[in-house]
Formats: structure tokens, C-alpha cells, sequence
């Protein structure tokens, strides 16, 4: 089971081992969130962070959401929710501004050094452009919107806090199946053929008419699904409608498997899968964690789906 401390006025403080703790993480969503259910200790309640371990790793840091303390006829309990460092960035309006020729540094240190974090993964280079910071958007948008611009591509912050600008980058796959590295004890293949899109049609020209096409190569040609994109006025462009295709490639396939232990990988991770019913695949990754421990015991449900 995984350790907890909590930082307060006065310092860290150990929480006791919990009675149920449940993890989850989404490459799709920035941050993860924690909630754990402990027996009550004196100062828990003045709780700021959240510190989890795995052994002495540290696996999860975040600030807490919510304090909740259960009184009933012969036992106080303390539930404890947390996101991690991710969602500071998401409860935190940015100011607007422009940027020309932004690089990495200048983003880190307006947009998240002010929040706690200390250092970045990856390159300076500056990217050669135009930022527009709006009203209304949070810190965590001005950050994306930097990293898909420049690297095309989503940031992750990680569980513990690190900040990686062009993703996970661990190259090392993860092996599922009887006879390798992670065995399951069930496993559930989704074909979501509804979720493909075969067709984006773009405005390009002045008009009414959407005269231009983008085809989805992997669609089932007997399936017509479609959307339509302004690349004229509505702010689309074709990079728009390769990645409404895209990502409905991605959201057609998805394996869900159950683990009967703790496994802490990052989403993101590379994964392969080898099944005598389901079958083989390769070119799959971590989409989705939820790691669950009580007194029945400890388990990890994890989704994989397909790169494209």
C-alpha cells in the first residue's frame, strides 16, 4: 500500500496507514487526483499538500482539494482529496498578454514557477510565433497551447511533480500478457466503431460550400461520419481536421485490463499486449490508471489504447 504524509504549518506529518485509498490518472486529463480515507489524527485537518509513496519514491504530490472528517457511533475517519501540481494550474487565471518568440524559460517561469514548481524537462529553443493569452484562459491553457504550438503536442506534468514539455519521452515498453512482465486477471477489448470520424469537410474559400476534404485512411468505408471545419473564419484550419481524425483513431480502440497488484506507471508509457483470445498488439500506451487499496486489497485497472 502506498504511505502518505501532509505538509502544515508545522511541518510534514506522517498520516496513518490508510483504510482505502483510490488513484487515478488520464492521459487526457492534466491532472490526477487522490483520495484516501484514514483513521483521525490530531492536525490532519490543517493539511496543505499532499505527499504519496511508493516505498520511498515519491509517486504523487499535490495541493488538497478537500478535508471531510466522519464521526459515526464508535469510530472518526478522515477523507482526503487531492489533485496533483497540474490542477494549480487549471484553478489559475493567466494574465493576457502576447508573446512573440516565446522560449521555454520565459513560459516556466510567468506561468509555473510562481506556483511551486522548480525546474523543467526539456529544450530551450524558443518557438518561432505568435501567442495570444486571452482573457479568461488558465495558466495550465497558456502552458499547452505553447507545447502543442511548438512541439505539436500536449505537456505532462507528472504525479510527482515534474514538468515534461514534450511529453512522456520514457522509451521502455510495457509488456502485458500470462507470460510477460505484467499479468492481469481480466481483460475487456473495445471496438467503438461510432467514435470514428471518416470525413472533415473545410471552408477554404469565401461561400457557403465546404469544397475541401479530409479522408480518415483507417475509416471503414461503409460508415459515414462527418464534421464540418471553418478554416476560413472560425479559427480551423487543416491541423484542425487532421486531429479530429486522429484523435477518433484513438478513441476506436481501447483494452481494459485488471491487474491484482499496485502498478504506478505514467500515462503516456509505451505498451504492448500479448492474448491467446483477445490477440497481439503493439504500438499501444497507458491511457487511462485507477488504483484502488482497501481491505479486500490492492488492484489497478488500466486502459490501453492505440497510437496513431
Amino acid at each position: 500500500m502506498l504511505s502518505f504524509r501532509i505538509t502544515t504549518r508545522q511541518g510534514e506529518m506522517l498520516l496513518p496507514s490508510p483504510i482505502a485509498v483510490v488513484y487515478n490518472s488520464e492521459f487526457s486529463v492534466p491532472a490526477d487526483d487522490v483520495t484516501l480515507e484514514i483513521p483521525y489524527v490530531k492536525g490532519c485537518e490543517d493539511g496543505d499538500f499532499l505527499l504519496g509513496y511508493e516505498n520511498s519514491s515519491l509517486v504523487f504530490k499535490g495541493q488538497i482539494d478537500e478535508i471531510v472528517t466522519l464521526k459515526s457511533s464508535n469510530k472518526i475517519t478522515v477523507k482526503i482529496t487531492a489533485r496533483s501540481m497540474a490542477g494549480i494550474l487549471l484553478d489559475n487565471e493567466a494574465e493576457p498578454c502576447i508573446y512573440f518568440n516565446a522560449s521555454s524559460s520565459v513560459i516556466f517561469e510567468r506561468h509555473l514557477k510562481p506556483f511551486g514548481f522548480a525546474d523543467f524537462e526539456g529544450d530551450n529553443e524558443p518557438y518561432f510565433g505568435y501567442l495570444k493569452i486571452s482573457k479568461g484562459m488558465s495558466q495550465w491553457q497558456v502552458f499547452e497551447n505553447y507545447c502543442v504550438n511548438k512541439y505539436g503536442r500536449s505537456p505532462r506534468i507528472t504525479g510527482d511533480g515534474r514538468v515534461l514539455l514534450n511529453g512522456i519521452s520514457d522509451k521502455e515498453v510495457l509488456c502485458f500478457g500470462k507470460n510477460e512482465s505484467y499479468d492481469y486477471t481480466s481483460a475487456e477489448k473495445k471496438i467503438k466503431r461510432y467514435k470514428v470520424i471518416s470525413e472533415v469537410r473545410l471552408k477554404v474559400v469565401q461561400g457557403n460550400r465546404y469544397g475541401s476534404a479530409i479522408k480518415n485512411s483507417l475509416a471503414d468505408t461503409r460508415l459515414v461520419r462527418r464534421r464540418y471545419v471553418d478554416a476560413l473564419n472560425g479559427g480551423g484550419s487543416v491541423g484542425t481536421a487532421d486531429r479530429i481524425i486522429k484523435k477518433s483513431n484513438e478513441n476506436a480502440f481501447e483494452v481494459v485490463l485488471t491487474c491484482p497488484y499496485r502498478l504506478m506507471c505514467e500515462v503516456g508509457r509505451k505498451a504492448k499486449l500479448r492474448d491467446e483470445t483477445l490477440g497481439s498488439f503493439d504500438g499501444l500506451y497507458v491511457h487511462k490508471l485507477r488504483y484502488t487499496s482497501d481491505s479486500s486489497g490492492e488492484k489497478t485497472v488500466i486502459t490501453l489504447k492505440k497510437e496513431i
